[in-house]
């Protein structure tokens, strides 16, 4: 490990502007790494990630704090409190808390009312001490309404699936303290109940809210964080949870936790420090939230680490965490009505927005129904089939698994469950799938008719999505396997960027699916492999392409022993000898359908052998990516066209 100097530990910065203090703390990490029915709560990313709540217990009024994540301050947060008063801390935060959950008991609208009651109520205090508390949080909730945060390049916002780059000024949450005198006809049936002299209505800001109601979040049983009296316990359980995805073990910088929680930097103080977050780390074993973890000091404590190890039960927890929030969710968007108050921000043009964007991966039991209604008679009778196909409508949509529910019975499997799996992870059904498609389409439709007319100008056209398919099969058919290495290389660090995390399931789950996942990967970035196929051809010894080529169809030709393909090859090279220039190949024409675009080219390479290698060498590659050629060669005058599955061309002629 590299040797952490003194000098390159950033301390805290004390600056006096007067009335109010900034102190700056760089956060040098890298950028932006129960009950189940009643009380998981959906946590923004951001809140997890960045200490929006201080664990300090010695704060000061009118105190700014900076948060930097890199050294040239390009990136940080400010946490800005109203004059006179304290930026948030362990109260505000479990208030906060406390919030989430009573949003959610009121169905996600992004406006909602509550009294105090009724988040002491979900912080989990006895109602004999509610008295004591209601000055506390009313100052809690008016903190939490006026402090207001600064992002520059730091705030996470899913709706562009990365950071914002430019500065963001926010609060977390707006209030609005209602009498009965203050309020509104159409409020007027919150205070029915005598005892309730006043409302609180709030809403939670747009830029953390929208995070909640998308896939910037984490979930989190709001009960078992508020069981936890220590606020650096919270942190780091909410914390160490985001950073390990679904992986066993995690290893964590000692320095790094401590900025993200945070807590004090003092280098003479850092085994001290160390020492508070291990008293956390034990909390957390104790109450089975990992399974155990250890402390690397190293040389020094600055360098230290910590490793942390979970089991299988955490991520069984975790996934049933997730999937009863989704099933939560995805009902109110379902059952989702105007709520009646018209008001601008009442959360619901947020709902139909998501509806708009999700609807087709809401699994239902309408949806579930009916893709039954496809499969065979005896699917009814799987009890585990209805999460497959629950599932699979989550990641795939809906008209994707009612297509491949046709495709299975149309296959008349006898494994019906496994044969979904996978066909969904091995893309079996998608030409089936493409193809049913376009016979929905007014154009194919047309198509289709004219084809029966044998219309040939009606054969030669495609949808684009195909062309682009035949486009990727073909490259990849001529590929070498070097190139096919690379690009397999490339697709993998591809998925797992989308994954957010690598691990042992990320590994199966592309091993299974590798077919697909290449695929895909080629149709967003054919361009990239083709430009850079073209810049080489000069570089490929012939030699090396033709022997590929052998390869290529040795391999393709399945149907055919290895002796007849070499019989095949030797066949097609003796006709050849007997053309091998150009005074020969005075007038070839060839018109023939090949099996693929290896069968094309091979048959070019041998009809143009003795011709200049590197020209040859250039014009085989550019068919691979063109499918035409026309021009010169030397004395020759070339047209050649390749047509998948239909009459290909080779032309030949001598020039005079």
């Amino acid at each position: 490990m590299k040797k952490i100097k003194k000098f390159e530990i950033p301390m805290n910065q004390v600056i006096d502007t007067g009335p109010s203090e900034i102190v700056e703390k760089f956060l040098d990490v890298s950028e932006i790494e129960n009950e189940k029915n009643h009380s998981l709560v959906r946590i923004d990313i951001n809140m997890i990630e960045y200490p929006l709540f201080t664990k300090s217990t010695s704060k000061k009024k009118n105190q700014i704090i900076r948060y930097f994540f890199n050294r040239s301050k390009e990136a940080y947060i400010q946490v800005n409190p109203t004059s006179g008063d304290y930026i948030p801390g362990e109260l505000e935060e479990r208030v906060f808390i406390a919030l989430l959950k009573i949003m959610r008991d009121k169905r996600y609208n992004n406006m909602f009312y509550t009294t105090i009651s009724e988040i002491l109520t979900n912080m989990g205090i006895a109602q004999d001490s509610f008295k004591g508390f209601y000055g506390r949080i009313s100052k809690a909730l008016i903190r939490l309404s006026q402090t207001s945060y600064t992002f520059k390049n730091s705030l996470y916002s899913n709706k562009i699936k990365g950071i914002i780059e430019e500065q963001i000024n926010t609060n977390i949450m707006n209030i609005h303290m209602i009498s009965v005198k203050q309020a509104q006809e159409s409020e007027k049936e919150l205070f029915t109940d005598r005892r309730i002299k006043e409302v609180i209505k709030v809403s939670i800001s747009e830029h953390f809210y929208d995070n909640i109601i998308r896939k910037g979040y984490l979930v989190y049983d709001s009960q078992l964080l508020l069981s936890m009296d220590n606020p650096i316990t919270r942190a780091l359980y909410m914390l160490i949870n985001k950073l390990r995805f679904n992986r066993m073990y995690i290893k964590v910088l000692s320095i790094n936790l401590i900025k993200r929680i945070p807590l004090s930097e003092n280098i003479q103080k850092i085994g001290r420090t160390i020492k508070v977050i291990e008293k956390s780390c034990q909390e957390l074993k104790k109450m089975n939230l990992i399974e155990s973890y250890t402390v690397i000091k190293n040389s020094k404590w600055m360098e230290s680490e910590f490793e942390f190890y979970f089991n299988e039960s955490h991520n069984e927890l975790k996934q049933t965490y997730f999937y009863d929030d989704k099933n939560h969710f995805d009902n109110l968007l379902i059952t989702h009505t105007d709520s009646g108050v018209d008001l601008k921000n009442d959360g619901n043009h947020h709902f139909e927005a998501v509806k708009a964007e999700t609807v087709d991966r809401i699994p239902t039991n309408e949806k579930l129904e009916e893709i039954l209604k496809v499969l065979p008679s005896k699917a009814r009778e799987l009890k585990t089939l209805p999460k497959v196909i629950k599932d699979g409508i989550r990641q795939y949509g809906f008209e994707h698994i009612k297509f491949v529910a046709e495709y299975i019975k149309v296959q008349k499997v006898s494994n019906i469950r496994s044969y979904m799996i996978q066909a969904l992870s091995k893309g079996w059904a998608e030409e089936y799938i493409l193809q049913q498609k376009n016979n929905t389409s007014e154009k194919a439709k047309s198509v289709n008719l004219k084809l029966l007319e044998i219309d040939s100008d009606i054969l030669k056209e495609k949808e684009p999505d195909e062309d682009k398919r035949l486009e990727v099969k073909n490259f990849w058919d001529i590929s070498s396997l070097e190139i096919k290495s690379e690009i397999e290389k490339d697709a993998y660090k591809d998925y797992i960027i989308m994954c957010g995390v690598e691990g042992k399931i990320q590994k199966m789950a592309f091993s299974a699916a590798k077919d697909k996942i290449i695929k895909d990967y080629l149709m967003k970035n054919l361009s990239k492999y083709t430009a850079e196929e073209v810049k080489k051809v000069e570089s490929i010894p012939f030699e090396k392409l033709y022997t590929e080529n052998i390869e290529i169809i040795q391999s393709s030709s399945a149907e055919k022993s290895k002796n007849e393909k070499l019989e095949i090859v030797k066949e097609k090279a003796k006709e050849v000898t007997e053309i091998n220039t150009a005074e020969e190949a005075k007038n070839i024409e060839i018109t023939k359908i090949y099996k693929n675009m290896s069968m094309f080219q091979l048959d070019l390479l041998d009809l143009l052998e003795g011709e200049n290698i590197k020209e040859v060498n250039k014009i085989i590659r550019l068919l691979g990516i063109t499918k035409f050629f026309e021009g010169e060669l030397g004395k020759l005058y070339l047209v050649l066209e390749y047509n998948e599955e239909e009459e290909s061309i080779i032309k030949i002629k001598a020039l005079i």
